[in-house]
C-alpha cells in the first residue's frame, strides 16, 4: 500500500469510525393495534401486547414489520401455540414475486411469497421448533438439538433469541444455543411472523409477545467514500454531469449524452463496497471496480474494469458482473432466480460487491445475486467508478457509499 493511500485510509477511518455500536431495543409488539405491521394473509390481531395469528387449513400467512430492513441484528420474543401447530419468525426476509415467473408473465403481476431466513415454530414434533430454514429456497439449514428442545413447552410461553452478525446466525431457545450457522445468501431484510395451517384439519393459531429487535449495524470496519457535501476523493471522466445535491451524488447526461464516470482517486484490490442508488428513469448504469480509465483524443472515456450492473429492467440484471470491452458477462444473468426480482423499481436500492482475489460475490438489497470464482480474471486492482452509460439520460442518484478492506 502506498504512503498516500495509507494516509487516505487513516483519515477515512477517523471520519467514519469503525464497527457500528449496538443500538437500543425496539419493541415491535407494544402497541394497542397493528400499526407498523402489514397483514399478508390470515387473521392477525393484538390484545394486551399479544399478537395472535390465525390461518385456515393449508393457508400460509405472514405479518410483516414495515419498519427498517435490518442487516446485523438481535431479535428476541416469546411464542406459544394454544393448539400444536406451525409458525415461524422471518428475518433478513423479502416479500417478492414468486420465481420463476410463468411464461409471458410480468413480475409486477405475479403472486408474491416470502424469501429469507426463518426460525421455525413447530410444536407438533419435539425437534421441530428452532430449525433454521431458507424459506422457499434450500429448506432446512440447521436442525434443533435435543438439549435446546428440552427448554420448550408445547402449549405454554417459550422464549427465542436470534443473533445475526455478518454470515453468522445464532439461534437460542431459552438460554440454550440451539445452533450456530454460517450462511450469506441473505445479508439484510425485513422481520415477519408466520402462522401456517400446514396439514391442519382445523384453524392454526400462533401467538407472539415481547417481540423486539436491536439493530447492530453492519459487521466490520466500514469507511465512507463520500463526505456528503463534495466530490473530494473522486474524479470526473468524460463530459457528463456529476453533482452533489442535498447530500446525494447525482449523475446526468450532458449535451453529448455519452459515456461518463465518477471514479475514486484511490485504488483497491480486495474489498467489500456497498452503496445505495436510485435510478431516476430509463438508462443504464453501474458500479465499476478494479478499473482504469483513459481518454480518447475526442475526450471519450474508455474504461478497463469489472462492473456490477445497475439497470431498471424488472426482472433485473442488477448485481450481475460485466467486464467492459473484453469478456462481457462473467456469467449470463439468471432472471429466474430470486435476486432478479430483489430490485425495488423507482425506490432506493442497495448494491454490495465483495472481491477477494478472483472470487466475486454481489448482493442486491441484501439478496445474493452472484457468487463466482472467475477463472479468467485479469484485473485485480483499480478504482471504483460510478457509471453513466450512453443512453442514461434520466440519470441516477447515489448515497451511503462505504468500503471495507
Amino acid at each position: 500500500m502506498s504512503i498516500m493511500r495509507s494516509w487516505v485510509v487513516v483519515i477515512l477511518a477517523v471520519l467514519s469510525g469503525t464497527t457500528a455500536a449496538a443500538g437500543d431495543w425496539e419493541m415491535l409488539s407494544g402497541g394497542t393495534d397493528l400499526s407498523g405491521w402489514r397483514v399478508l394473509g390470515g387473521d392477525w390481531s393484538i390484545q394486551e401486547g399479544v399478537i395472535t395469528g390465525k390461518a385456515q387449513a393449508e393457508e400460509n400467512c405472514w405479518l410483516l414489520w414495515n419498519g427498517a430492513a435490518y442487516a446485523d441484528c438481535e431479535i428476541a420474543l416469546e411464542f406459544r401455540t394454544p393448539t400444536p401447530t406451525n409458525g415461524g419468525v422471518q428475518f433478513r426476509s423479502h416479500w417478492l414475486p414468486r420465481v420463476p415467473l410463468k411464461e409471458g408473465g410480468k413480475a409486477e403481476d405475479a403472486p408474491k411469497q416470502m424469501y429469507g431466513y426463518q426460525v421455525n415454530v413447530e410444536t407438533r414434533m419435539r425437534l421441530g421448533t428452532g430449525k433454521l430454514i431458507d424459506e422457499n429456497g434450500r429448506g432446512t439449514l440447521a436442525e434443533t438439538p435435543m438439549a435446546a428442545a428440552k427448554t420448550l413447552t408445547q402449549r405454554g410461553w417459550n422464549t427465542m433469541r436470534i443473533v445475526a452478525r455478518g454470515p453468522v446466525i445464532e439461534v437460542y431457545l431459552g438460554e440454550v444455543l440451539a445452533h450456530r450457522t454460517e450462511d450469506e445468501k441473505y445479508l439484510k431484510g425485513s422481520i415477519a411472523l408466520q402462522v401456517y395451517g400446514m396439514e391442519m384439519k382445523e384453524e392454526a393459531v400462533v401467538q407472539y409477545r415481547n417481540v423486539r429487535v436491536k439493530d447492530l449495524g453492519r459487521e466490520g470496519t466500514w469507511r465512507t467514500l463520500f463526505d456528503g457535501a463534495t466530490l473530494s476523493g473522486w474524479k470526473i471522466w468524460g463530459e457528463e454531469e456529476w453533482t452533489v445535491e442535498g447530500g446525494i451524488i447525482v449523475g446526468r447526461s450532458g449535451p453529448k449524452k455519452s459515456e461518463g464516470y465518477l471514479a475514486t482517486e484511490t485504488q483497491w484490490k480486495d474489498f467489500r463496497v456497498r452503496a445505495q442508488f436510485k435510478m431516476l428513469g430509463e438508462g443504464n448504469f453501474g458500479l465499476f471496480y478494479h478499473s482504469t480509465i483513459t481518454l480518447r483524443d475526442d475526450g471519450y472515456p474508455v474504461i478497463s474494469g469489472l462492473q456490477g450492473e445497475v439497470e431498471p429492467g424488472y426482472p433485473s440484471k442488477t448485481g450481475w458482473v460485466y467486464e467492459s470491452y473484453k469478456r462481457g458477462w462473467l456469467a449470463e444473468p439468471e432472471l429466474s432466480q430470486v435476486g432478479a426480482v430483489a430490485l425495488q423499481p423507482g425506490e432506493w436500492n442497495e448494491l454490495e460487491i465483495r472481491s477477494q482475489g478472483n472470487h466475486v460475490t454481489t448482493w442486491l438489497n441484501g439478496v445474493r445475486v452472484q457468487d463466482l470464482v472467475d477463472a479468467g480474471q485479469q484485473l485485480f486492482e483499480g478504482s471504483l467508478a460510478l457509471q453513466l452509460h450512453t443512453g442514461g439520460v434520466d440519470g441516477i442518484a447515489w448515497k451511503e457509499l462505504f468500503i471495507e478492506e
